[in-house]
């Protein structure tokens, strides 16, 4: 009866085998990438004011002679020290471990140019510490981005398979890497990166017919 039982369990066991065998030799699975570049994105610059950057002596200029220095040089280039803003953070500069006075702003504006501006400004004390551009996917723009990745999908996976001399069914499983609707969604400035920039990424497994 034991030997039975066992002989039993072992046919079921292969039997299971046999079918994920099956099901797996009988799918594709396939990753697709997309770009999109939003046509509105918000840009942002953090920079720090302290003597830590440069010769200046701490007994010499102080911080609030920083401060009216930097404002000055804000409003001089036409930019509008409105769109300048102690970081809004509980903690500051403080946490930043140079044991001198100094302060953190943020710059923030919606114009290229003004922050271009904002970024060529020469001041000795001055530290830039992030620049960034950051954007926030509306639902429109999730849908029309994860359906240019599943026709991405969709249009490699039928190629591959064509290949292979079968064709494409159902979807089986999708994974993304990262969720469309995160917010915000922030790309550091570079030259080689175009300013809200986003990467959408999805793995798709469809069966073959």
């Amino acid at each position: 009866m034991k030997s039975q039982m066992k002989l039993f369990i072992i046919f079921v066991m292969l039997v299971a085998f046999n079918a994920k065998a099956q099901e797996q030799a009988n799918t594709i699975t396939v990753s697709a990438r997309v770009i999109y570049i939003d046509p509105d994105p918000t840009f942002k610059a953090d920079i720090s004011l302290s003597t830590a950057f440069s010769s200046y002596d701490k007994n010499v200029l102080s911080l609030e002679q920083m401060v009216e220095h930097f404002k000055k040089s804000v409003t001089d280039i036409g930019l509008s020290w409105a769109d300048v803003k102690e970081y809004p953070s509980d903690f500051g500069f403080e946490t930043m471990g140079y044991n001198k006075e100094g302060i953190i702003y943020q710059y923030e504006t919606k114009s290229v140019e003004d922050m271009k501006r904002f970024l060529n400004l020469q001041i000795p004390t001055m530290n830039r510490l992030d620049m960034r551009s950051s954007i926030e996917i509306d639902p429109q723009e999730a849908a029309k981005i994860t359906k240019m990745a599943l026709d991405k999908a969709l249009g490699q996976a039928i190629l591959l398979a064509k290949t292979a001399k079968r064709q494409v069914g159902a979807i089986l499983a999708i994974e993304e890497n990262g969720g469309v609707l995160d917010k915000p969604y922030a790309v550091a400035l570079y030259y080689n990166r175009p300013p809200g920039e986003f990467y959408y990424d999805v793995k798709v497994t469809y069966v073959l017919k």
